[in-house]
């Protein structure tokens, strides 16, 4: 009698937890004018006094992005006609330093002018040897279940026929309550981050 052969598909996933060693803050500054004019100067003279701010501290990179000016519009009561009553511009100043000087960064942008922001962003700036580490937990404990499913089911594992990876890592966010310059410094308290990775792996089988 011939063995039977076949497939068996099974899913492995590892998960490394690290330290992150990276802060990204994204300061915004939003100013108003009777004009266009009037309030993009504005913004450019309170963006500069961030960028220089930020500048002096250490970091590895500070760029500006989504520089905009939209008017103000008000609609009429009665009439919902809309009337443009001023205009508004932005801009958002971006740095990159490390975590120990994070709450340096963001309390002196905020101090400078900025008066808006999408919090601290917590990352690892060299993921790959995490990941390595995460995909090959994730291929030990595939293999290991697959194991053990095919003694149960007796028969023999003859070695992989397909593998699906899927990896990714989570980030940490820290979102500040309020921009008060006068308030007392920034926490900033970052935990673990969490590298992930999964794989699918479809075995051949011989019974």
């Amino acid at each position: 009698m011939k063995d039977k052969h076949g497939t068996l598909q099974v899913t492995g996933t590892g998960e490394i937890k690290v330290a992150p060693d990276e802060a990204f803050i994204r300061l915004s500054v939003l100013t108003e004018g009777k004009t266009a004019t009037q309030a993009v100067e504005a913004n450019a003279k309170r963006t500069q006094a961030v960028l220089d701010a930020v500048s002096a501290l250490p970091n590895h990179g500070v760029t500006t992005s989504g520089l905009s000016v939209n008017p103000i519009v008000r609609y009429e009561p009665d009439t919902r006609v809309p009337t443009i009553i001023g205009f508004r511009a932005t801009n958002a100043v971006e740095v990159l330093t490390k975590i120990d000087y994070a709450s340096q960064v963001y309390d002196a942008g905020v101090e400078a002018g900025a008066n808006q922001s999408s919090g601290i962003t917590f990352r690892i700036q060299n993921e790959t040897p995490h990941r390595e580490r995460a995909l090959r937990a994730a291929v030990k404990e595939a293999t290991m279940e697959a194991k053990i499913v095919a003694d149960t089911a007796k028969v023999s594992l003859e070695g992989p026929e397909s593998i699906h990876i899927d990896s990714g890592s989570r980030r940490m966010f820290l979102r500040a309550e309020t921009l008060d310059a006068a308030a007392p410094s920034t926490p900033v308290i970052p935990g673990d981050l969490t590298i992930s990775a999964s794989v699918q792996i479809e075995f051949r089988t011989k019974g």
